[in-house]
């Protein structure tokens, strides 16, 4: 990968790597995912930038969660409404406000071990690939199967392939469609060798989604079926980005 630039006027270096999580009421989760990063070494930290996009929490904003000072480069947004499962907005958001040439999307649940970036950071990686993960448990490392929600990309190649569709928004379980559209994109490769942690519920209690429910009702599941077939007959409108409002908190 080629190396990161400096800014002009002192300003703090561009990075190499985004990292963009989206939140939702995980604030132990968040708390222990800042602790890791900040255990990152000064090498790694210097090439990576952290952006959380909180989708509206309403009790545990992101931007309340706690944060160590020794931290890369970060930022946190926020969506200005609470929709149910608007995730799909919170990655195109955390895509769009990154300052890295690369992207890496995944879920808050998964931890980023150092091992893991300096691998990235190191290798010689094509720009017009998608890149998928392996996973280890973050208590074990036992392994685990690779992750179908975690990506390292470009930013280019991230916005040629569409981005996240959020028509889809209030539907839990339609984010595969960004990975059928991946596929159809480009071809992708697991990074054999460079896993993601994954954290359990039983070490970290909102390490997933508690309060809202994974349950789509017969109406959201209806109209997701028809928004999809609408689409692929090109009967109605394409993938659709950064809809929502949204403000950066830090």
């Amino acid at each position: 990968m080629p190396s990161s630039a400096r800014r002009a006027s002192g300003e703090e270096a561009t990075p190499l790597i985004s990292l963009v999580f989206a939140y939702y009421e995980n604030p132990e989760m968040l708390e222990l995912q800042w602790r890791e990063i900040s255990r990152y070494p000064a090498r790694v930290k210097k090439l990576l930038q952290v952006i959380v996009v909180d989708d509206g929490s309403p009790s545990h904003p992101a931007g309340e969660v706690a944060r160590p000072r020794e931290l890369p480069q970060h930022a946190i947004f926020r969506l200005d409404r609470d929709v149910r499962w608007n995730q799909d907005a919170a990655r195109n958001i955390g895509a769009h406000e990154a300052q890295a040439p690369w992207l890496l999307l995944t879920d808050i649940d998964h931890v980023v071990p150092e091992a893991t970036l300096t691998k990235l950071v190191s290798s010689e990686l094509d720009p017009e690939v998608a890149y998928s993960f392996p996973r280890i448990k973050f208590e074990s490392g036992d392994e685990r199967e690779s992750h179908p929600n975690s990506y390292f990309m470009t930013k280019d190649l991230y916005w040629a392939i569409g981005g996240h569709d959020e028509d889809y928004k209030g539907i839990y379980g339609k984010d595969f469609l960004f990975r059928k559209r991946v596929l159809r994109f480009t071809r992708e490769v697991l990074l054999e060798g460079a896993p993601l942690a994954r954290v359990g519920t039983m070490t970290v209690a909102d390490a997933g989604s508690r309060t809202i429910s994974r349950e789509n009702t017969l109406g959201q599941r209806v109209w997701g079926y028809v928004v999809q077939a609408l689409k692929a007959l090109k009967l109605w409108r394409g993938v659709q980005t950064l809809t929502e409002s949204y403000h950066r908190v830090i």
